[in-house]
């Protein structure tokens, strides 16, 4: 036998208290002979006896009884048949943690149901054996505590804001850690946790969650006689699935091209036709899925539509509907202004040119002398390339840690060896018919990104005969002798590209334009999308919860932007709402890496719906307090006094 409240067995002195205080009577009184009750007394000897044991019982009975209200009260546990049992051995509460984050609506080949109506139902089973239990559910999304009265409740479509599909992502272990301080603050005994989840690695983290799963294993180590833990593992794939999600937003003055990446797993279609959906318009696009992974680039026309609208993409059905739709705002912007500063008038002329805007105007030039705070206020990029002095570093510096856009180009002379934030190494040259070659950058995103039809550019076609390799930043492409050839320097708000060799002849063959021409492109459509204010939230964030609290309107027909991915007007402003990127995460984990984290604990393992057994723990309180009573009802009887006896007639007669 254990106790959930071992202090109060310190109770148990107190039953010691009616011996102390009959002991103490006892001194209060003396016997004193007297000669005229010496008969009385013999009279009288043969009822004393019977008074003495029923003093003696009644003593008894109030021992008894307080120690069986200190074990009351120290909530003995005992296995769950044990005759002191007055229950079926059930656990006080029975809870569900269920795993709501979009990829819970997979389903597969064989079953129509989807993840998450397959936990459900598998908690109806669990519970099923023990009808006196409490019904605790806890869910990855609302993550509060509440009570059903019946397990069939979480089939009512009228709970669906609890128990129905969302499209959040989910911290199980935090969800866990909620349902442990439940059960801490409300003091149950016995309880049973069926945790249920697909198993997504991204809804576990077990490298960044290392302090949870510590804090798990010792709550449910010293409970584990009276908490149980089973996790129902639904990692079954899917035979086919496409998601799409946005890799970014470019904004047109007549258009807009979003960048999309397509996910396929399984075997389908190589040809895909999406609906689209553009401020309440219908349309349709097709798109040849040639591999796993696919940037896709639509391009939405926008003249006759309003300067402030959305537009959703939506695959066709597959055996995951979460992960089908995404959603964009757009707002009205201007193309972001675009400067050159070179010493040099043939690299000026190149670079202006290749930034020119869609109407054929070229970037503006600044001139080659001091510059002016105010003439880059104004403007979001500057390309450059010369030599500077001491107040244009700082004035440069100033105006990339506002938010602005420097592309950098080598300095031509020896001796300048660039910026007090970038830095070029010395210059090097081939000679006669020897180049240096570019052979590696990235093809998936950013400047030198492959074409929205697959299209590569071609630089490892370029011919490179003097360089001056930029020192700091990231590379975004190398050289074939592993030096960068491009790099990428964040500094406060804004970004800082370098380029190691110059669009000039005798340096390099850039000029021609099949490189930089659609790298400075990309980079003004980029900032372009920047220049204007896009709201646009993950499902089951922060903001999303917050704007439950305001103002908001669906635009999509979504009701609750904390649980479902839409278009929202959120006080007054449009935002895209769109499913968390980490929900679309092929990995999956198996149960026993998750033991593996509990190494104080042995989770059950449940991959099936009728997995249940009885606790081996049961409290006996309950007989205890029966006890308690019985006994105070036996003291209350033995204290009753004796009736009085009649006297006959005949010995009324006599006395008269």
């Amino acid at each position: 036998m254990t106790f959930l409240q071992p202090l109060a067995l310190f109770g148990l002195l107190l039953a010691l208290a009616p011996i102390i205080i009959h002991l103490l009577n006892l001194l209060r009184h003396r016997t004193q002979a007297w000669a005229a009750t010496r008969f009385l007394l013999q009279a009288r000897k043969s009822s004393s006896r019977v008074s003495k044991l029923k003093r003696w019982l009644t003593l008894l009975f109030r021992v008894l009884a307080l120690g069986a209200l200190a074990f009351m009260l120290s909530r003995p546990m005992t296995g769950g048949d044990s005759l002191f049992s007055l229950s079926k051995g059930s656990p006080e509460a029975l809870i569900l943690v269920l795993d709501r984050s979009a990829s819970m609506e997979t389903r597969t080949e064989t079953d129509p149901r989807t993840k998450r109506e397959i936990a459900l139902e598998a908690f109806q089973s669990f519970a099923k054996p023990w009808p006196e239990s409490r019904l605790v559910v806890i869910d990855s999304a609302l993550r509060e505590p509440f009570f059903i009265d019946d397990a069939a409740s979480v089939k009512d479509p009228s709970l669906s804001r609890y128990f129905g599909p969302t499209d959040t992502a989910a911290d199980l272990p935090g969800t866990l850690i909620k349902a442990i301080e439940w059960l801490n603050d409300t003091g149950v005994g016995t309880a049973e946790i069926l945790l249920a989840s697909d198993m997504q690695a991204s809804n576990w983290e077990l490298d960044g969650n290392s302090d949870a799963f510590v804090r798990i294993n010792r709550e449910l180590k010293e409970k584990e006689d009276f908490w149980k833990l089973t996790l129902l593992q639904l990692d079954d794939t899917p035979p086919y699935n496409l998601n799409l999600a946005f890799e970014q937003v470019n904004r047109k003055p007549k258009s807009v091209e979003p960048v999309l990446n397509l996910s396929r797993k399984g075997t389908g279609s190589e040809r895909v036709l999406f609906s689209t959906n553009t401020n309440g318009k219908p349309g349709n696009l097709e798109v040849d899925l040639s591999s796993q992974s696919t940037l896709w680039r639509p391009s939405f026309q926008l003249e006759d539509e309003p300067d402030e609208g959305w537009i959703s993409i939506l695959s066709p059905d597959d055996f995951c509907l979460s992960d089908n739709v995404g959603y964009l705002i757009y707002g009205a912007t201007e193309p972001p202004k675009v400067a050159v500063r070179s010493q040099h008038p043939r690299v000026s002329l190149i670079l202006r040119s290749a930034s020119q805007t869609e109407d054929g105007d070229l970037a503006d030039s600044l001139p080659a002398g001091s510059l002016d705070l105010k003439d880059l206020g104004i403007r979001r990029i500057l390309a450059h390339q010369g030599k500077f002095d001491a107040e244009d570093d700082a004035t440069l510096q100033r105006f990339v840690n506002s938010g602005g856009t420097l592309v950098l180009f080598p300095p031509d002379s020896p001796d300048s060896s660039g910026f007090s934030f970038l830095s070029w190494e010395a210059r090097e040259e081939k000679k006669d018919d020897d180049f240096f070659f570019v052979n590696a950058w990235r093809k998936d995103s950013g400047l030198l990104a492959n074409s929205s039809d697959g299209n590569r550019l071609p630089l490892d076609k370029l011919d490179i005969r003097i360089r001056r390799v930029p020192v700091q930043g990231e590379p975004i492409a190398y050289y074939s002798d592993g030096k960068p050839f491009l790099t990428s320097l964040t500094m406060g708000k804004g970004v800082i590209y370098s380029f190691s060799t110059l669009p000039l002849d005798d340096w390099s063959g850039l000029a021609n334009g099949y490189v930089l021409v659609p790298a400075l492109q990309r980079l003004i459509e980029e900032s372009s999308s920047s220049n204007t204010f896009i709201q646009s939230w993950a499902c089951g964030g922060k903001e999303t919860r917050d704007a439950i609290l305001t103002d908001f309107e669906s635009m999509t027909g979504g009701k609750d932007p904390s649980l479902e991915a839409g278009v929202y007007r959120v006080e007054g402003r449009l935002t895209a709402v769109n499913r968390p990127r980490e929900e679309n995460e092929a990995q999956f984990l198996k149960a026993g890496m998750i033991g593996g984290k509990l190494p104080g604990i042995t989770p059950r393992i449940m991959d099936g719906e009728n997995v249940s057994e009885s606790t081996d723990r049961t409290e006996v309180w309950s007989f205890f307090l029966i006890l308690c009573l019985v006994l105070l009802l036996g003291e209350a009887f033995l204290g009753q006094p004796a009736l009085a006896s009649k006297p006959d007639a005949q010995a009324t007669s006599t006395n008269a």
